[in-house]
């Protein structure tokens, strides 16, 4: 479980936690319930500024896994990166979203934008700025930064990764076990990979658009159900934090087996844990190397990760005193295929690794 990739996903967690706790909350009782701010200026400027790094350490950690996986496939054979490295990403992400963020921190008090608010001697949370255009300007920066790259990165990344997994046919001869475990491996990649990009667009885009238009119609801000369609635009936004548990947890057959064995003493976990350990038994290939894992008790045990092919390097004899080159052939067949071609390489890391490490 300690890999580079989860340690993204741990940390988009943790971001995502900031947010449901810190942000939800409070946005919902100050908009939808009393309309006015009743939890103080420190807590004001406290929750706008996490909402805001949150929003961009999640942003940036999708980037973050995307690249780590596009990375995996494109150029299998250069070294990943290590956890050192990953923490120290992920300490990259967390500073540049505070750096970005702090605009908002300097701006955000208490304010009353009108009589009523006077007359009761109520606030409101919101950004005061010294002028509409330094505004405006910090909203197509912040619109460009926390939406316009990362879904730029994420189409790129994953579109890529798509046209290579599911477009090329893997090395040797057809095999129907084992083209039908890859056809459904590529099926489920590319699904969550799909599932990743549209999720994030229909959940930020609308929100983005919403806050273009008040910085540049003032009178927008006067509109009665105002209140209600930010409410509602800003709820879809923060349920981006509902649905990554969902994409990059629960879509993994090890977090689901993590999950389970962590949340054992429930009823009925014993009987998940069956299930996938079945799963993964049934999908496992004849072949493959030692791997631990968790039996029913919640004891370690060894079994066999998937693997589809394995290749070896041998050497062919011809008539002559000489030898031919070394070859690489798969131990599944008597055929002998090169497989020093990138594409063949790339194929090959696919066959030999679950999509879980990916």
């Amino acid at each position: 479980m300690k890999t580079v990739t989860n340690f993204f996903i741990v940390n988009l967690a943790f971001g995502d936690i900031l947010m449901a706790l810190f942000c939800v909350p409070t946005s919902s009782i100050s908009t939808l319930i009393l309309q006015y701010w009743p939890f103080g200026p420190e807590v004001c400027l406290t929750v706008i500024y996490l909402q805001a790094v949150s929003v961009l350490v999640s942003a940036y950690t999708l980037v973050a896994i995307s690249i780590d996986r596009y990375i995996a496939i494109m150029w299998p054979l250069k070294p990943r990166l290590s956890k050192r490295q990953a923490q120290f990403l992920i300490l990259t992400v967390w500073m540049l979203a505070m750096i970005i963020s702090l605009p908002i921190a300097i701006v955000s008090k208490l304010s009353q934008p009108s009589k009523k608010y006077e007359r009761c001697n109520q606030y409101i949370c919101a950004e005061v700025w010294p002028s509409m255009e330094n505004k405006y300007y910090y909203s197509i920066a912040l619109l460009v930064l926390q939406y316009v790259i990362p879904i730029t990165v994420l189409v790129f990344t994953y579109t890529s990764i798509a046209v290579m997994v599911w477009g090329k046919r893997p090395p040797g001869e057809a095999e129907n076990v084992r083209d039908q475990r890859m056809a459904r491996s590529k099926r489920k990649m590319i699904k969550m990979m799909v599932t990743v990009v549209i999720v994030f667009t229909i959940c930020w885009l609308p929100l983005n658009i919403l806050n273009l238009l008040m910085d540049n119609n003032e009178t927008l801000e006067s509109w009665a159900g105002l209140p209600f369609v930010w409410m509602v635009l800003h709820w879809l936004a923060m349920s981006h934090s509902c649905y990554n548990p969902v994409i990059y947890c629960w879509m993994n057959a090890r977090f689901r087996t993590g999950f389970v064995t962590a949340i054992g003493h429930l009823p009925g976990a014993h009987r998940m844990l069956r299930r996938e350990r079945q799963r993964d038994n049934y999908n496992a290939s004849t072949m493959g190397i030692p791997l631990t894992g968790i039996n029913d008790s919640g004891h370690s045990v060894l079994r066999r990760m998937n693997t589809c092919t394995t290749y070896i390097s041998v050497r062919r004899k011809t008539n002559g005193n000489h030898t031919a080159p070394v070859r690489s052939a798969s131990i599944r067949n008597d055929s002998f295929r090169p497989v020093n071609q990138p594409l063949q390489r790339q194929l090959v890391y696919l066959e030999s690794h679950t999509e879980e490490q990916l």
